[in-house]
C-alpha cells in the first residue's frame, strides 16, 4: 500500500515456527493443480476475503488468525483449514480484533505475541496461547515489554523459546528482538537486527532463525537483506541477499529451505504485487529463483504442513484488495 492517509503500509506477517514437515503427500482432496503442478488451488476461505493475517500449521490444520476483511474491518476470528479434507471450520476467536499478528507454534501450542490493531495501526503487546488439542479459548500470557510492542514481525521457535524479530510500531520499522520463554511466562531481550525492518519473511532452519527481506514502512522501500540468528551466540550473521527485494511476502520452511512468495510494492505491474517465488538454503547460503506464482498476492501468513506451503486469503492488489483464495505450493 502506498503511503497516504496515515503513512501506513500493509503487508504480510509470517509466522514460521519449527512446525514444518517435509513428507510429500498427494494433493489434499478438493485441491486442483495449477501452474505446472507446483501450485494447487484449495478451498477458498469460508468466511470470505481476508488479508494481513498470521497463520500456523498444527496437527494437519492451518490456523488463520485475525486480519482485515474485504470491507477493511478488523476481525478477531480464527479460521481453521483441514489439509486432509480441504474444509474450513471456526476456531476459538482471539480476545480482541487484530491484524499483522506475530504468531508461531512449537508444533503443539499456538502463540500470538503482539500485533497491530485499529485502522491507525496501533502496536500492542497483547500475547496469547492456545493448545488446539485441549483448549477452547486463548490463554493470556505476559505481554511484550512496554515500549517494545509491535506487529508485522518475523517469528520462530528455537529450543522451546519464541523469537520475535523486527516489526512495525509507532509508524516506523523496528530492529528489536524479543524472546518469550513459555516455561516461565517471561520475556528477555535478544540482540537487535543491524537495521530496522517490517513486513519481512522468515523461519527456522537448522536451529537458526532466518530473516529475509522486508521494508522500512513504505511499500516502495523493499530491502533484499538476509540475516540469520544463532541463539547459542546471540548474534545475527549477514547472509546472501534475496534476488528480488520484497516486503509483505508469504513464506514457510519446507525441509531445509525457506520458500518466499509474492509481496507488494512492485512498480513493474499495475497491481503492485510481486509474482516471484524464491528459495533460500542456509546450508550453502544460496538463493534459487523458481517459477512465478500463477496468482500473485501479498498480505497473507504462510503456514507449512506435510511438505506444502498454505497461503489462505491475502490481497491481489497493493494495499487493500482482500481475496478468499487458498493457494498451496509444493516444491
Amino acid at each position: 500500500m502506498r503511503i497516504g492517509w496515515a503513512g501506513i503500509a500493509l503487508g504480510a506477517v509470517v509466522a514460521c515456527g519449527d512446525d514444518a514437515r517435509n513428507t510429500q503427500l498427494d494433493a489434499p482432496r478438493g485441491d486442483t493443480s495449477i501452474g505446472g503442478g507446483n501450485w494447487m488451488t484449495g478451498t477458498a476461505v469460508a468466511q470470505g476475503a481476508i488479508q494481513e493475517t498470521a497463520a500456523v500449521g498444527v496437527a494437519g490444520k492451518i490456523y488463520v488468525i485475525g486480519g482485515f476483511d474485504d470491507n477493511e474491518g478488523i476481525v478477531a476470528r480464527v479460521q481453521v483449514y483441514d489439509t486432509a479434507t480441504s474444509t474450513w471450520s471456526d476456531g476459538p476467536a482471539l480476545p480482541r480484533a487484530v491484524h499483522h499478528a506475530n504468531a508461531a507454534t512449537d508444533g503443539t501450542t499456538i502463540y500470538v505475541l503482539g500485533a497491530l490493531t485499529g485502522n491507525n495501526f496501533i502496536a500492542i503487546g497483547d500475547s496469547y496461547a492456545l493448545d488446539p488439542a485441549t483448549g477452547t479459548q486463548w490463554t493470556t500470557l505476559a505481554a511484550l515489554p512496554a515500549g517494545r510492542e509491535r506487529g508485522a514481525a518475523v517469528t520462530g521457535v528455537i529450543g522451546g523459546r519464541v523469537l520475535v524479530a523486527g516489526g512495525f510500531r509507532n509508524l516506523a520499522a523496528s530492529g528489536l528482538v524479543d524472546i518469550y520463554d513459555p516455561s516461565t511466562n517471561t520475556w528477555s531481550l535478544g540482540t537487535s537486527l543491524s537495521d530496522v525492518r517490517d513486513h519481512a519473511c522468515g523461519g527456522v532452519i537448522g536451529g537458526e532463525l532466518v530473516f529475509a527481506g522486508g521494508r522500512t514502512v513504505q511499500t516502495n522501500s523493499p530491502r533484499p537483506d538476509v540475516w540469520s540468528y544463532n541463539p547459542s551466540t546471540n548474534m545475527w550473521i549477514t547472509r546472501n541477499p534475496m534476488p528480488t527485494a520484497r516486503g509483505g511476502m508469504g513464506c514457510g520452511v519446507i525441509g531445509d529451505k525457506l520458500y518466499t512468495t509474492g509481496g507488494e510494492g512492485n512498480p513493474a505491474v499495475p497491481s503492485g504485487v510481486f509474482p516471484d517465488v524464491e528459495a533460500y538454503s542456509l546450508i550453502d547460503d544460496t538463493w534459487t529463483e523458481l517459477a512465478d506464482m500463477p496468482s500473485p498476492k501479498h498480505g497473507v501468513g504462510g503456514a507449512v504442513w506435510d511438505g506444502a506451503l498454505y497461503l489462505c486469503g491475502g490481497a491481489n492488489m497493493e494495499g487493500f484488495g482482500a481475496i478468499a483464495a487458498t493457494d498451496v505450493f509444493r516444491p
